[in-house]
């Protein structure tokens, strides 16, 4: 039995668990070590979806942080169905290991990434893939890491720089991990 933890990261136009989805990334890794195993990267072409869901405060938020990579997600031509997309997630999540119970699913934040990707999946008749017991959030692993160190959140992620772009779900899920994997150190080993 090998446990495999998932980063995922999703790019949105809302921040509820119905909202439009348009980037959906992925990478298995080892949360002790931090090696990375395999990547999952789509994006989905929004005109696919059935009942977009926009909120103005996420599409105002998009324009005046990065619309030009925005842009780019959107207006990719490689994306592909909505259905598609997520049926080609869960095949992804499942290939990861012969049993579920040995898939650990990040999200950044215990009310939305995980939820969203349940909603998303129950929205195009798809079992969500990940056993109840094995939903983890990176804000609370760092909330413990930053409080064993006596330092502030921000101060400590200052330590990471992200490589890539800012807001490119791929990019911030390989930053995730390496939060993740120091925090785990300093919580399980001392490391500082």
């Amino acid at each position: 039995m090998r446990r495999i933890d998932i980063m995922v990261d999703l790019e949105t136009l809302g921040t509820n668990s119905n909202s439009t989805v348009f980037q959906i990334s992925a990478v298995s890794f080892n949360i002790k070590t931090g090696e990375k195993y395999d990547i999952f990267n789509k994006i989905i072409d929004i005109t696919t979806i059935k009942d977009n869901k926009i909120t103005g405060d996420t599409l105002k938020w998009w324009l005046e942080t990065d619309k030009e990579l925005l842009n780019k997600l959107i207006n990719n031509k490689e994306s592909i169905n909505n259905i598609e997309a997520w049926s080609s997630f869960y095949n992804w999540i499942v290939s990861q290991s012969v049993n579920k119970k040995d898939i650990y699913l990040w999200g950044n934040g215990i009310k939305f990434d995980n939820v969203m990707i349940d909603t998303q999946m129950s929205m195009v008749g798809i079992k969500y893939p990940i056993f109840y017991r094995n939903d983890r959030d990176v804000r609370t692993i760092v909330d413990l890491a930053c409080m064993k160190l006596n330092t502030n959140i921000e101060d400590f992620k200052k330590l990471f720089s992200i490589v890539g772009e800012k807001h490119n779900a791929l990019d911030d899920c390989i930053y995730q991990i390496k939060l993740v994997n120091y925090c785990y150190d300093i919580l399980m080993y001392n490391r500082r």
